[in-house]
């Protein structure tokens, strides 16, 4: 098949070299840049020669280790996916009687997929879910996440968006709701095979404790294969029960078997693009502490330890997200009200800017933040 130098160009140089991971009996790989020593530019496009994945090799590609953005994988030669990709979204916690406040953290999606809501605990209320047509709260449930795209070209790319967080009802807490899929695109200058699994979908939802209601899951992200050939025969789901996300073919040559989630599209071989202006919103520091590189929300191993109960400043980045736009911090407290924080609208350019979020008081024991861009 003749390529133009345009196209081409969509292929990569191959500057990452081959992309073969290995190991003794099942392997599970988690795809973080900063370990494997790739993408400085941190655009989540890679650049390889060959992607071999073999079977017994299970690749994971959850939003924080990934920047929160989707992934996109160029190569100049062919991929072969023998094992399995999983970018599927997190389920939402299920409350434990233990110490449900704890557990009130949002679920982590796939990479370039949206977060769950947080439930109803005690006097806190419920919160949607993140993401295009997120979930949202409703008496007797928490609702459910949306379609994670918005064009038939899969331009921008983005994965699911997240469930809603349960409602309180004769019980002390609701369920979280389930994280979105993620995002993936694989292109090849030569062929894509896929014998073994990638998966792309919504996590389900957590459930409530002692008759208080469940969240609602997360919808299943993207997986979009680009290649003159394209042959299939393993597992591409984009749906495990919750809302559908998409699974698309662009090629010359299509052999789609195995098993793939209903209402995927079939298209000619184009040119996809690549991501110009990914908007990004991350803490940086608090407290004067800086964040650590991957941001992990876990109550069990916090990012960070404030030793104090005076009010403190967190700083905020953000990228291509307008100049102006006003930040949003949320915290949900295991021990404490929820609060949420209007802060400083963001300075700067549209392609780096910051804002500082002042009077901020964490409440003893552990708290969950969440920070949210709306423009």
């Amino acid at each position: 098949m003749a390529v133009s130098p345009a196209l081409y160009a969509q292929f990569g140089d191959g500057s990452d070299g081959a992309f073969s991971p290995t190991g003794t009996g099942a392997t599970t790989i988690t795809f973080d840049p900063a370990v494997l020593g790739l993408n400085p530019a941190g655009d989540n496009v890679f650049k390889f020669t060959t992607i071999t994945i073999p079977s017994n090799v299970t690749i994971l590609m959850p939003a924080d280790v990934l920047r929160n953005k989707p992934v996109i994988w160029l190569a100049t030669g062919a991929v072969n996916i023998a094992g399995t990709i999983n970018i599927a979204g997190a389920a939402g916690a299920t409350m434990s009687s233990v110490n449900p406040g704890q557990a009130r953290y949002p679920a982590m999606p796939g990479a370039g997929g949206f977060p769950g809501g947080i439930g109803a605990y005690l006097t806190s209320a419920a919160t949607n879910g993140d993401g295009y047509s997120g979930g949202v709260t409703t008496t007797g449930n928490g609702g459910q996440g949306g379609f994670g795209y918005n064009s038939n070209q899969l331009v921008p790319l983005l994965g699911g968006s997240g469930g809603a967080g349960g409602q309180i009802g004769t019980g002390p807490a609701g369920g979280n709701g389930g994280a979105g899929g993620g995002a993936i695109r694989i292109v090849s200058a030569v062929s894509i095979t896929v014998t073994g699994n990638i998966y792309a979908f919504g996590g389900p939802a957590g459930g409530g404790l002692q008759g208080s209601y469940n969240g609602g899951n997360g919808s299943g992200g993207v997986i979009h294969l680009v290649a003159p050939t394209i042959t299939n025969s393993g597992v591409l789901n984009v749906n495990n029960g919750s809302p559908i996300g998409v699974v698309r073919f662009s090629g010359t040559n299509l052999s789609i078997g195995g098993s793939v989630s209903t209402g995927f599209v079939t298209g000619p071989f184009y040119n996809p693009p690549l991501p110009s202006g990914v908007p990004l919103v991350k803490v940086v520091s608090v407290n004067g502490v800086a964040a650590p590189n991957d941001l992990t929300g876990s109550a069990l191993a916090p990012d960070f330890t404030i030793s104090t109960m005076s009010t403190v400043s967190v700083n905020i980045a953000a990228a291509y997200i307008p100049v102006a736009t006003v930040v949003t911090l949320r915290l949900s407290s295991e021990q404490g009200n929820d609060a949420t924080i209007s802060c400083s609208a963001l300075a700067g350019t549209l392609a780096s800017s910051t804002a500082t979020c002042t009077g901020v008081t964490f409440p003893q024991g552990v708290t969950i933040t969440d920070i949210k861009a709306v423009w």
